[in-house]
């Protein structure tokens, strides 16, 4: 847990390179439900950010009958602004869907889930440069969280496939960033492991989570944001129904 708020706390404390910076990803926290029976569901809303984006990101998960689990999230570190040629920097958002399974352990579970994300990525360099790539991610991530009856945990390992399709680019942007965007190409679709620690405070049925999700190769040839930190409340349905059984 300490080094959990310690890590966040790291990551906050890091300059922003604000709207003006551009990237070729970014990527979302890693969602890791805790779910131990069938009905058993968590909904949430967070802020994360990184060192060139400040993000909405919305998590769910459900289980609609035993060891089965569908989760869906949501991305957007939106910038209209960008979007409109206004101010330079980038724009992405990123929705996903998965289905998976669970398994029910002593004071949490184990779940591995399967997935496919799809968004949009536009960068605006200025003076009428910009790129614009659609993004499609297909991901199997392992986890395991842990609950007692005031705190919450989890860790998970996302496995990702990046493709870069219907990519719109403007030559005319700086040899440094189209050098980055020919990486990016040539070698999607890119293969992507991130990882993801959670730990949160319970007041039931509201969980207040810390977590950190990092992406630990490097990326320095991409241009990928490697770090989210990102503060969220989750609401748990059906869990109160097990503590009664």
């Amino acid at each position: 847990m300490k080094k959990i708020f310690l890590l966040f706390a790291i990551s906050l404390a890091m300059p922003s390179g604000g709207k003006s910076q551009t990237y070729n990803y970014a990527l979302n926290s890693l969602n890791i439900p805790c779910l131990t029976q069938k009905g058993d569901a968590s909904l949430g809303i967070g802020w994360s950010r990184g060192i060139a984006f400040q993000a909405l990101e919305l998590r769910g998960a459900y289980s609609p009958m035993p060891h089965l689990a569908i989760m869906a999230n949501y991305f957007g570190a939106r910038e209209k602004s960008v979007r409109q040629k206004l101010e330079n920097g980038t724009d992405f958002y990123l929705w996903e869907a998965a289905v998976g399974a669970y398994e029910k352990m002593p004071r949490g579970s184990a779940s591995l889930f399967a997935g496919f994300g799809s968004g949009s990525l536009f960068s605006n360099y200025g003076l009428d440069r910009t790129a614009a790539f659609d993004i499609q991610r297909f991901f199997l991530q392992p986890g395991l969280s842990y609950r007692s009856n005031h705190f919450q945990a989890g860790l998970a390992l996302r496995l990702s496939r990046l493709f870069y399709s219907h990519g719109v680019i403007s030559y005319a942007i700086e040899p440094a960033d189209i050098q980055y965007i020919q990486n990016v190409e040539k070698n999607s679709p890119i293969f992507l492991p991130e990882l993801g620690m959670q730990a949160g405070i319970r007041l039931k049925p509201v969980t207040i989570n810390l977590s950190i999700s990092s992406i630990f190769p490097s990326t320095s040839d991409w241009n990928f944001i490697r770090l989210n930190s990102s503060l969220s409340v989750m609401v748990d349905f059906g869990v109160g129904r097990k503590a009664k059984q």
